[in-house]
C-alpha cells in the first residue's frame, strides 16, 4: 500500500504533526534526565526527617558519652 492512500504523511518527522510529537518527545527525555539524574544528588529531606536525623545523633551522643564516663579518675 501506498502512503497517500492511508494519507498519514503528517506524521512524517517532516509533517506537521511529526515534528510536534518528535519536539514534545525531546523536551519529555531532557526532562526525565534531568530529575533522574540531576536532581537525585539533591538532598530534599522534609522538616521531620532533619528532626529525626538530629535527634539520633544526639542519642548516639548521650550513648558515647554514657560507656566513657568524665570523672574524678581521668
Amino acid at each position: 500500500m501506498r502512503n497517500s492512500s492511508l494519507n498519514i504523511d503528517y506524521l512524517s518527522p517532516t509533517g506537521l504533526i511529526g515534528f510536534w510529537v518528535l519536539f514534545i518527545g525531546l523536551i519529555f527525555t531532557g526532562l526525565m534526565f534531568y530529575f533522574v539524574f540531576f536532581r537525585l544528588n539533591e538532598n530534599d529531606d522534609s522538616y521531620k526527617d532533619r528532626k529525626r536525623k538530629e535527634l539520633e545523633k544526639e542519642n548516639q551522643k548521650e550513648k558515647i558519652a554514657r560507656l566513657y564516663p568524665k570523672g574524678k579518675y581521668y
